[in-house]
């Protein structure tokens, strides 16, 4: 299982390479000061490679500095060359006493891989990490994070806004008073249209709740000769689970049972829209956004908001008079929004909490927050963050302030999320891709949730088990 790891260093424009490495390979990582550290650092990646499986990961050094902060996060090409280029320098000139070594893992799970590892090995360091909010929950299971409560005033901003405000507030609530991560960078899903066609087809303004969007749907079919104008990421894995989170959550269900009555009414509605799907849904996924710029669908429904940026780049050349975007339909139980994308945490065991502390802070900040809403459409924590956009983002920067507004939540971070993933799948399947009796929507639903059920019995227990049918694993949702 060999990988590579890639050193990136400010003082030099080369990447040192070094690999192919297999799990028995001694680590020797002659970076100055900090070869014995990235050694270990190496080692543990290594062994978390050998279980999690091959994976390419990157170490960006910055120069030599007295005191140093291990930064670990799962970012794309371009995300984590903006985070290394352009956000760790700033950090750096304003704190000339300190270094931040930025190690960019290949994945989420690896993330909490490397987090449990490091404690394991009493080897955590000066370490902040940003963790997908979709695997937190097993850093927290784990015993692996440090209860933030009493240093929020050091990292908090004082602009943070009231959503946050009101999640973290119920994050203590879940967990007895402690608060084990604060929101980072995150993703609100948006809905995209073609303001062109919308007009052509006789629709004013685009559907504010889900008649409308039954009825618009349908009236683009009309227009459009069949071609289907709905875009939905119905095709498998974690992209379709999360969009049938969010959507059983604006019908006021539980999304985890999969059965209870909202559910059950959310893939009723589902399964009365998908006639008016693309015929590409089926592969659709988070990727997907190209056929609203070439016209094959007129609607992308529930898509991160970093295409907004692709669809307006020289390729697609959309701008805000033939692009809209908008929070998308209200359901009929709330408006309510799933905030995804990354939070941060404190491994258990860190050590100079004042310099980790110290970064944490500037990353919440309204100038950091700033430049990520603005080159990366990353939803910004930070209000203040939000005045005087450029004239460039206001459309996506207003759409993603008025999501937040209407109120956001969080996937409770149950260690078994993928699994529920799993079995979410497998009923889109059955009812919407197969197209199954409306009859059967209840009985298939019924059957998912006991095969979750009976594997919460095996792997967790009869208490967790009972906790779920009980909806103790309810989304934390703040309105």
């Amino acid at each position: 299982m060999a990988f590579q790891v890639a050193i990136y260093s400010n003082s030099h424009a080369i990447p040192h390479r070094i690999g192919p490495l297999s799990a028995g390979t001694p680590a020797s990582l002659k970076v100055g000061w900090a070869r014995a550290h990235l050694a270990l650092i190496l080692i543990i990646i290594i062994v978390v490679g050998a279980v999690a499986g091959a994976g390419t990961y990157y170490l960006y050094i910055s120069s030599n500095r007295p005191t140093t902060v291990f930064f670990y996060e799962a970012l794309a090409p371009n995300e984590a060359d903006f985070v290394q280029h352009q956000l760790i320098p700033e950090f750096e000139s304003n704190n000339p006493g300190t270094t931040v070594i930025f190690v960019n893992l290949s994945g989420p799970s690896d993330v909490a891989n490397v987090v449990e590892a490091l404690v394991k090995g009493n080897n955590v360091g000066n370490s902040l990490v940003g963790i997908d909010n979709l695997v937190v929950g097993e850093v927290i299971y784990a015993n692996a994070v440090t209860d933030l409560t009493s240093t929020l005033s050091n990292i908090e901003p004082s602009s943070l806004i009231t959503s946050a405000q009101k999640m973290i507030a119920y994050e203590q609530q879940v967990y007895g008073g402690a608060t084990y991560f604060i929101p980072f960078h995150s993703n609100i899903p948006l809905v995209f249209y073609q303001k062109a066609a919308l007009t052509a087809a006789g629709i004013s303004t685009p559907p504010s709740n889900t008649t409308e969007l039954l009825n618009d749907a349908r009236t683009l079919q009309t227009w459009c000769n069949n071609c289907g104008p709905i875009m939905f990421q119905g095709g498998g894995s974690d992209s379709t689970a999360t969009e049938l989170y969010q959507w059983m959550v604006q019908f006021g269900g539980n999304p985890f049972l999969l059965n209870d009555t909202k559910d059950v009414e959310t893939f009723q509605y589902l399964q009365q829209l998908s006639p008016y799907f693309n015929p590409e849904y089926t592969q659709g996924y988070w990727g997907s956004y190209t056929g609203l710029a070439q016209g094959r669908y007129q609607i992308l429904d529930y898509q991160w908001p970093y295409v907004y940026n692709l669809l307006t780049n020289a390729t697609f050349q959309m701008n805000d008079s033939n692009l809209g975007v908008y929070p998308g339909p209200s359901g009929p139980a709330n408006s309510n929004h799933l905030l995804g994308g990354d939070v941060l945490v404190i491994p258990k065991g860190a050590t100079n909490l004042p310099a980790i502390e110290a970064f944490a802070k500037f990353l919440l900040s309204s100038q950091a927050q700033t430049e990520m809403l603005q080159k990366l459409s990353w939803v910004a924590i930070n209000s203040d963050a939000y005045a005087n956009l450029p004239q460039n983002i206001t459309a996506i920067g207003n759409a993603l302030l008025s999501a937040i507004q209407q109120g956001i939540f969080l996937r409770n971070p149950a260690p078994w999320i993928t699994q529920w993933n799993g079995y979410a799948d497998d009923a889109w399947t059955k009812i919407i891709v197969n197209n199954a009796q409306p009859s059967q929507i209840k009985s298939i639903l019924d059957s998912e949730n006991q095969q979750l059920y009976q594997f919460l019995v095996a792997q967790y227990g009869a208490t967790t088990a009972q906790q779920y049918e009980q909806n103790v694993f309810k989304p934390i949702s703040v309105s």
